[in-house]
């Protein structure tokens, strides 16, 4: 029997900080097997036409998608719109405020770590010039480029990560916010990879029932690189909340391999999937069990 899931919403591109071209990503998403797929760069749509094209050419089920950066209670959080209509007006205003709160985080986090001794503003430079939306991964890479760090994983621990020199807090919209703002376009909101949250099992059962009071659709039950003790909490806070299930590999770079698309469990039956239904297409066959 086949465990593997077909269905990866979680994907990042060169549009944020995947390693790939839109195009390039849906081509190795589909040798990989997945027959349903969402782009969800960092708080953009700008690869999402790219994609669209390239998935329509090769004939694998495509939404359109965002990872939105939000808080809750003071904590930052990761929000996933799936299926939403890219050109939606509110959403695109809200992008917009998004990308200026991340241009003048980055400017901060490059005098942070210049200040420490690291080369913040030579990194901040070639992160700028590449015109994405900047992130904490494109310092990483920059900050192994310069010999900072040994690699990207170790730039976060060195330089990146809460505690860390070059760590600063972005005023994030509100969790129930943003869930308005994808709810506007038309489309489905997920709370991406819970389990990743510093949050008691306590505080992530009351975010879900916050999050499903505000109008929001599901959680991540399903991630990369996740465990089997993560999926049955996951599933636990979906089935207990009224959740729907989502399954995403947070697919950024084919060199990494913990986290690689169509790689994924399936979603557990009790669970009910986010992509059941009207706004994601209505494929000829269920791909998790086709």
């Amino acid at each position: 029997m086949n465990h593997r899931s077909a269905v990866d919403l979680h994907l990042h591109s060169t549009a944020s900080d995947g390693m790939l071209a839109p195009a390039a990503l849906v081509a190795h998403v589909a040798a990989q097997g997945v027959r349903l797929m969402a782009l969800t760069d960092h708080d953009t749509v700008a690869g999402v036409a790219e994609a669209a094209t390239a998935a329509c050419a090769l004939g694998i089920g495509f939404v359109a998608g965002v990872e939105i950066s939000v808080s809750w209670r003071g904590r930052a959080l990761h929000l996933l719109g799936l299926a939403i209509d890219p050109d939606s007006p509110p959403l695109a205003r809200a992008l917009e405020g998004q990308r200026a709160l991340r241009e003048a985080r980055a400017e901060a986090i490059a005098e942070r770590l210049e200040a420490a001794g690291a080369p913040g503003r030579q990194a901040h430079a070639v992160v700028r010039a590449r015109g994405t939306i900047p992130t904490r991964m494109h310092f990483a890479r920059e900050l192994a480029a310069l010999g900072a760090a040994a690699d990207p994983g170790s730039a976060f621990e060195r330089w990146l990560a809460r505690g860390r020199p070059g760590h600063v807090r972005a005023p994030w919209p509100e969790l129930t916010e943003a869930t308005v703002w994808i709810a506007a376009a038309g489309g489905r909101s997920a709370v991406a990879h819970p389990l990743r949250y510093p949050l008691s099992a306590g505080a992530r059962r009351e975010l879900c029932a916050e999050f499903a009071a505000a109008g929001g659709h599901a959680i991540e039950v399903v991630t990369g690189g996740g465990t089997a003790s993560h999926r049955e909490q996951a599933t636990a806070l979906a089935v207990r909340s009224g959740l729907a299930g989502s399954v995403g590999s947070d697919f950024h770079d084919p060199a990494v391999p913990w986290n690689p698309p169509g790689r994924l469990a399936k979603l557990p039956g009790s669970v009910r999937p986010v992509w059941r239904g009207h706004p994601f297409p209505d494929l000829a066959a269920d791909p998790e069990t086709a």
